[in-house]
């Protein structure tokens, strides 16, 4: 759907309101210089946009990428010159990194980032950390300079946490 408006003779509004009770609208202009017209996001976080914004898909072929890091095979791409909204759970953080400049997170908490971020992994420690410790096999590492957004839950973990405790009965 695409609505191109009155022609510029009429003001109009729209209202936005994310698929999950506990979820927030994140905007991200993408002329922004900290993303350069072009963002990689997680599936389903793309709610609307306003401006040129074409939705768009982008491939990574690096199988321990596609498999561990959290965003798989096929992610989705906004590039651009106009504001994208983003539909997030939890608690999002904005990171702008410098060139080289690293960040650690756990897989599940990669909301979008910057298409300039490199992206890879890191064994999130012994192996008996790994799975007796809580914590996964791998966390992503997101490398500067760009834009990075994280969330603390996704909306999988949030649902499964519900699931285990049935707090939603």
């Amino acid at each position: 759907y695409i609505n191109s408006g009155a022609g510029g003779k009429n003001t109009a509004y729209a209202a936005l309101t994310p698929n999950f009770p506990t979820a927030k609208v994140v905007p991200v202009d993408l002329s922004s210089t900290d993303v350069n017209g072009s963002l990689i996001t997680q599936q389903g976080a793309f709610m609307a946009s306003y401006g040129d914004v074409h939705v768009m898909h982008s491939f990574d072929c690096n199988f321990m990428r596609c498999c561990c890091a959290g965003l798989g095979l096929i992610r989705q791409k906004l590039k651009g010159d106009g504001t994208v909204f983003l539909e997030s759970t939890g608690t999002i953080v904005q990171k702008v990194l410098e060139a080289g400049e690293t960040i650690v997170v756990d897989t599940d908490c990669v909301l979008a980032f910057a298409e300039s971020v490199k992206i890879d992994l890191k064994k999130a420690g012994s192996l008996l950390g790994m799975f007796g410790g809580g914590e996964g096999i791998f966390n992503t590492i997101l490398t500067g300079p760009g834009l990075v957004l994280i969330q603390s839950m996704s909306q999988e973990t949030f649902r499964a946490a519900l699931v285990a405790n049935k707090l939603y009965r």
